[in-house]
């Protein structure tokens, strides 16, 4: 699926628009959990996640199509996250409730509790980690560049993450 970005972007460049569709819904559940791992708020969620796609085609021209376009809409949507809690004063707090979506959709409810006691139970950056690589698809590697840090940091937080999981939620 990655290879077909590049061409999404080249006709994104070019203002032709009718593939769009496609490619927000290649990428959207990936870039909402990479928000809505910061906010817990579905609905705050909701909107930074149109506000990154909205900020990535104004800025459509700087980009290359050889990036890494998971990496760089998870960096937009996490500095969006954070300059919509500064811009509000608002800070990320541990121990706030979840926002649920108002939906009957019962698929969404268990992945967003059980994201809950997942950040319940870790620390805030194996939390982002365990994100980036469950829910965003994102390898060891990509994390590590993304996050400026090295892989074996990673890896390790990860690995921790899991552990901890694995103690405090029975499947």
């Amino acid at each position: 699926m990655e290879a077909n970005f590049s061409d999404y972007i080249l006709e994104f460049k070019k203002g032709e628009m009718s593939h769009f569709d496609v490619f927000y819904n290649a990428l959207k559940e990936r870039i909402f959990y990479n928000i809505f791992a910061l906010t817990k708020n579905y609905d705050i969620s909701e909107d930074l996640l149109q506000d990154t796609f909205v900020k990535f085609l104004k800025n459509i021209q700087e980009v290359d199509e050889s990036d890494n376009l998971v990496g760089l809409l998870m960096v937009m949507s996490r500095n969006l996250t954070l300059d919509y809690f500064k811009k509000n004063n608002k800070f990320l707090q541990l121990d706030e409730t979840i926002n649920h979506p108002s939906t009957n959709d019962e698929h969404n409810l268990d992945k967003n509790i059980i994201l809950g006691k997942v950040k319940e139970i870790l620390k805030p950056k194996e939390f982002e980690i365990f994100t980036l690589h469950v829910l965003s698809d994102l390898t060891f590697d990509e994390i590590a560049k993304l996050k400026k840090r090295p892989l074996g940091t990673i890896t390790w937080a990860y690995k921790n993450a899991i552990k901890k999981i694995k103690e405090n939620i029975v499947l």
